[in-house]
């Protein structure tokens, strides 16, 4: 995990605590926010308060104090409506980001240089082995996923 320092001493709100948004929970706690974790699913919002995270329903805080609202990729952010997260961040004058986002502010600040891969959830199993391939051979390769060991390709 690479720590998300960008929001280092600020209040971040995350909307959707499935793998990628306990992942950036993780991510901006380590890097030095105050995350305030949210969910529409009452289990996501349990896993995230059994990891350690504070929780909240997003509906009934304040956002005033928040500097981003960090949203899952599933929930939408234009189509076919913004998710009511997105409306009350914007509302509150808030940057809406994804997780994808903030691991390439972490890139632009520590290794701009470096090469960059990335790869969909839905074709993740087909092209991720391939692009862990392509990253470790890659000189300076930054990466934020945990690659295998695969055959050569």
């Amino acid at each position: 995990m690479i720590p998300v320092t960008s929001f280092a001493g600020k209040t971040v709100a995350v909307f959707g605590l499935g793998g990628s948004g306990l992942a950036s929970c993780q991510a901006l706690k380590a890097g030095g926010a105050e995350v305030i974790a949210g969910d529409d699913n009452a289990d996501n919002i349990a896993k995230a308060a059994q990891a350690g995270f504070v929780t909240a329903d997003l509906r009934k805080v304040s956002w005033a104090n928040f500097a981003a609202l960090i949203l899952t990729p599933g929930a939408p952010l234009t189509h076919p409506a913004p998710h009511w997260s997105v409306l009350m961040a914007r509302q509150a004058g808030c940057e809406v980001i994804g997780d994808i986002e903030l691991f390439c502010r972490e890139r632009r600040r520590h290794a701009p240089d470096a090469p960059f891969v990335a790869t969909t959830p839905r074709w993740a199993a087909i092209s991720a082995p391939r692009s862990c391939h392509w990253s470790r051979r890659a000189r300076g390769a930054f990466t934020s996923s945990r690659c295998r060991p695969t055959r050569s390709i």
